[in-house]
């Protein structure tokens, strides 16, 4: 039996957990959600995730605080780190990927391109477009 590939999508609005966790669990994924900063590492820790689909702006600890605690861990630093946000400026995407970050979606962006960043980054399959 293959074993899914693990998603974790992070963000502080319920209509993009939503709209993002149904559009990886329809291309197979298993998908966890977490809504703010803190709730992000106590599903790390039970989850085991390929990729972290993660907010900037969220509250508790904000979306670099744990880009850079996730890179930092002996444990989770493989993890695939896609960053999304609908205010972020090119000095701040130099600073993600310099902490870690593996992509960066600026929002709104389809739910189906997060899938394939994430796809991408792990070496999943993803279903061809219907």
């Amino acid at each position: 039996m293959v074993q899914r590939k693990k998603v974790l999508v992070v963000d502080d609005s319920m209509a993009v957990v939503d709209s993002l966790t149904g559009a990886f669990e329809e291309a197979g994924f298993e998908v966890g959600a977490a809504v703010d900063g803190e709730e992000v590492f106590r599903k790390l820790a039970t989850m085991n995730p390929d990729a972290l689909l993660l907010d900037i702006y969220m509250p508790k600890i904000n979306g670099a605080d744990v880009c850079r605690l996730v890179k930092a861990h002996p444990s989770w630093k493989r993890i695939w780190l896609v960053i999304m946000s609908a205010r972020i400026a090119a000095p701040d995407m130099e600073m993600f990927r310099r902490i870690g970050a593996n992509e960066i979606l600026k929002k709104p962006f389809e739910p189906r391109t997060a899938v394939e960043a994430v796809a991408r980054g792990i070496g999943a399959a993803t279903p061809p477009p219907t």
